[in-house]
């Protein structure tokens, strides 16, 4: 993988490239010396799902737990609040999204639950209270650090007209748009949409009860799917400017770390060299009040050039997809440098904060176009294609063909046209080798 370095102003930032085998990789290592640094470390010191995916996890549960009381004060009439939006997208099963899931959002989860039985415990109170009593107490309300994965637009609506953060978490992103259409005459994905500038004002119209109206709305999203569903339900609205634009992408088909068995994690975790207190900085996050964030002038200064160094590139695009994929990560820039810098306790971001910033924003730049110019437009025939490629690999660069059949869900005839492409195109060949028995048996080769 390339690894070059680009010089603005004096300051180095790092860009990333792709592998030889299509993987786009992020080295942690690049990343200056921050608590948001240890605790990616830490998190894929212990987990075997891809370091990409606990990067973006992280980002997405660190902004649930902030909300809505820090922001970025642009001008009078512009915040730019720290909610993310993500999806991880790779194979089921064995990209372990789940996994990563689970992992980056165990904090908050304790946090949520610790909460949630705190509120439950004042309700009882407030129930078992005379008329009386109830008359002068307050009702008890429920908080939410994360949202309910099962619930329809008017339920989330209610919700977040009275939340001051959380994270909307869920394991199959496309089940979830589906159950969050039940019930309302609305587009769910319209309504996310609309809410993640955080108007300062939004009305849900109801016509059983009064209307809600949520002031600055505050949602994080982080999701999992595979790539058939992103295909199959994006049309070219939300790839231009719509919903799916809004989102960062974590991609990754081949899995590349060493496999640890489940019983083995407990010992991992405890003798973890990159051991990290995650849970203060939780504690610190959602501890916070009104913040305005503020920026040095050296880092002001490498984001203005960012900024403008990625708009002449928006120019010269020729792709028009791109535009508001990538127009959305100058903001997201920001963001992640606003996480960084709250991860340290300080609500103003330095030089390095923004440093570490653009070079996240540089990782998801190259998701975007390989999302764009390589996943979406691949035809079936093609996934195939590299589906019996992936094969060859994790056998060592060599499979026999009954091996290959019993392994892939083709029938023998496709299987034969698959691999004739492949020997084609020289990604593979095919030879014969006598086995037990002296049988002469069919094996393909990968070609490096």
């Amino acid at each position: 993988m390339s690894d070059v370095l680009l010089k603005n102003s004096d300051v180095e930032i790092r860009e990333l490239g792709t592998a030889k085998d299509g993987e786009i990789r992020f080295d942690i290592t690049k990343l200056n010396a921050s608590n948001f640094k240890r605790m990616v470390q830490y998190y894929d010191s212990i987990s075997i799902s891809p370091v990409e995916y606990l990067l973006t996890g992280t980002l997405a549960a660190l902004s649930g737990a902030i909300g809505k009381s820090v922001y970025f004060p642009i001008t009078s009439s512009m915040k730019v609040y720290l909610n993310i939006w993500a999806v991880l997208i790779g194979r089921s099963t064995i990209m372990r999204k789940t996994t990563a899931l689970n992992l980056v959002t165990e904090d908050l989860q304790r946090i949520h639950t610790k909460n949630y039985n705190r509120y439950l415990r004042a309700l009882e109170e407030y129930e078992n209270m005379s008329k009386e009593e109830k008359k002068k107490a307050v009702k008890p309300k429920r908080s939410y650090f994360l949202f309910p994965s099962d619930s329809t637009v008017e339920s989330l609506a209610q919700i977040l007209s009275e939340s001051k953060r959380g994270l909307l978490l869920h394991s199959e992103f496309g089940s979830f748009l589906q159950q969050l259409n039940r019930g309302y005459s609305g587009d769910a994905k319209q309504f996310l949409t609309n809410l993640y500038d955080n108007p300062l004002s939004y009305e849900i119209s109801r016509t059983t009860r009064e209307n809600t109206i949520l002031v600055r709305p505050f949602i994080s999203i982080l999701g999992a799917s595979t790539i058939d569903w992103v295909r199959e339900n994006s049309t070219d609205v939300d790839l231009r400017s719509g919903f799916f634009a809004r989102f960062l992408y974590a991609i990754r088909n081949v899995p590349d770390k060493e496999f640890i068995p489940l019983l083995k994690l407990k010992s991992l975790t405890k003798r973890s060299e990159f051991y990290f207190d995650i849970r203060s900085v939780y504690e610190h996050l959602i501890d916070l009040n009104e913040t305005e964030l503020e920026i040095t002038e050296e880092a002001s200064e490498l984001h203005i050039n960012y900024d403008i160094q990625s708009f002449k590139e928006l120019l010269n695009s020729e792709n028009d997809n791109e535009l508001s994929f990538k127009a959305r990560l100058l903001i997201y820039c920001l963001k992640f440098a606003g996480i960084i810098a709250l991860t340290e306790g300080r609500s103003i971001v330095t030089l390095s904060d923004m440093q570490d910033a653009i070079h996240i924003t540089n990782y998801y730049k190259l998701t975007v176009e390989q999302l764009l110019n390589n996943e979406l437009t691949k035809d079936e025939f093609a996934r195939k294609e590299e589906n019996i490629l992936r094969k060859l690999k994790l056998k060592g660069g060599k499979i026999s063909r009954t091996n290959l059949l019993n392994s892939v869900p083709y029938k023998a005839k496709e299987l034969d046209e698959i691999l004739g492409n492949l020997i084609e195109k020289e990604k593979i060949q095919e030879i014969k080798e006598r086995v037990e028995g002296g049988k002469s048996t069919r094996f393909y080769l990968l070609i490096k």
